[in-house]
């Protein structure tokens, strides 16, 4: 990102209270969050522009540094002057990236998917708004878990954002063969050991490390830019850990695993409360993709009230870091044709005095009273 036209903060703040039960080690640990914000210092050059916030959301394993690559190649202001981006911000899960590390001691077993969107809610209510009292359109971006987080954003605090973009979410899991209680999730041998080989978070060498990164670990195929990015920011090097040339990453393994193994006792919520998410809705999907089950898609498309579905060809569940490109591509397509065909712009009117505020509430109070069902006056015979 050009740092002469967006300016970098990275800020923390405390996550979201109170959490899930056994989220932290003990009911008095406080959590907190690690993220940056991408301030336009160039927001005035487009005086009658909408304001543009994004705020993107990492899967499982990931940070925020895998949407860094994202940045400079999203349109910052529509050529024809209908919005600039004003606000992009980027969050580390709690148990995630360098929010991981600073609460590192304090998690528990249970990291809870809906937690994480109530601390997303928590950031973008704090940060987002219009620029000089022009309107703003927040736009929300998640990945996998982010997908997933995406939609509880707008379930929770339906006003908040106006645009969800879901690539790959995870809300309809395969089912374990055995019935258990929702409360006690299980996922199969197989898959767990195989998250134990993807998820390596202590190494003897830097070399082991980079070894492993490229070719064992879920980046492997990752953009050759954003997989750097991603080496260069896990690894926890010495002396932080004695000296010894060993390295470690910032997401620990654990907690890794923990995000999977959690996700049947609460994915229930959000499948019931789907149906109440209004707001259009792009479901972008890799076509050669696994990880999710057809039921994922199927039930979205079926559930969501405004859903538009967009195939990326080839696309794998790790799309968003394998072609990252395309993805951009979509990204840019869709908001801009939000943007064209939102009722937004026209909604707002800032600049209004106290008299003609209470002009307008009082025209909207007699439409209200439209509603009054009149009982009706029949004749005595």
């Amino acid at each position: 990102m050009e740092h002469h036209t967006f300016n970098k903060e990275t800020k923390t703040c405390s996550a979201s209270w109170p959490r899930t039960p056994q989220s932290t080690l003990c009911a008095t640990d406080r959590l907190e969050l690690v993220y940056d914000v991408y301030t336009n210092a160039d927001q005035g050059h487009h005086p009658c522009a909408s304001s543009l916030n994004l705020v993107f959301l990492h899967g499982s394993g990931m940070s925020r540094v895998v949407w860094e690559y994202y940045l400079p190649r999203l349109t910052h202001a529509d050529p024809e002057g209908n919005y600039a981006i004003h606000k992009i911000v980027l969050i580390d899960q709690a148990t995630h990236g360098d929010s991981g590390v600073l609460n590192r001691g304090k998690l528990g077993t249970n990291f809870n998917w809906i937690d994480g969107g109530r601390d997303a809610l928590k950031i973008a209510a704090q940060e987002l708004g219009g620029y000089d009292k022009r309107p703003a359109i927040n736009v929300v971006i998640g990945h996998s878990m982010g997908g997933f987080q995406a939609l509880v954003c707008d379930v929770l605090q339906p006003s908040l954002f106006h645009l969800l973009i879901l690539i790959e979410p995870v809300v309809v899991t395969r089912q374990p063969s055995t019935v258990v209680p929702p409360d006690f999730p299980q996922i199969p041998e197989n898959l767990y050991n195989s998250l134990r080989l993807k998820t390596r978070d202590s190494f003897g060498s830097e070399s082991e490390y980079v070894r492993y990164m490229k070719n064992d670990s879920f980046f492997t195929n990752a953009h050759d830019q954003i997989l750097q990015r991603i080496i260069d920011f896990e690894r926890i090097q010495a002396p932080s850990l004695g000296g010894d040339g060993s390295v470690r990453t910032k997401m620990d393994q654990a907690q890794n695993l923990l995000c999977y193994m959690n996700m049947q006792s609460f994915a229930p919520f959000l499948i019931s409360n789907v149906k109440f998410v209004d707001k259009r809705a792009i479901h972008i999907v890799g076509a050669r993709s696994n990880w999710c089950p057809p039921e994922n898609q199927l039930f979205l498309q079926k559930t969501l009230q405004n859903y538009h579905l967009d195939v990326i060809s080839g696309g794998s569940h790790l799309v968003n870091i394998e072609a990252p490109d395309l993805v951009i591509e979509k990204i840019n397509h869709h908001i801009h044709e939000f943007v064209l065909t939102s009722q937004l712009q026209s909604s707002y009117a800032p600049h209004l005095s106290l008299d003609e505020r209470m002009v307008k509430f009082n025209q909207a109070f007699e439409s209200f009273k439209s509603r009054v069902l009149v009982k009706s006056t029949k004749p005595k015979l």
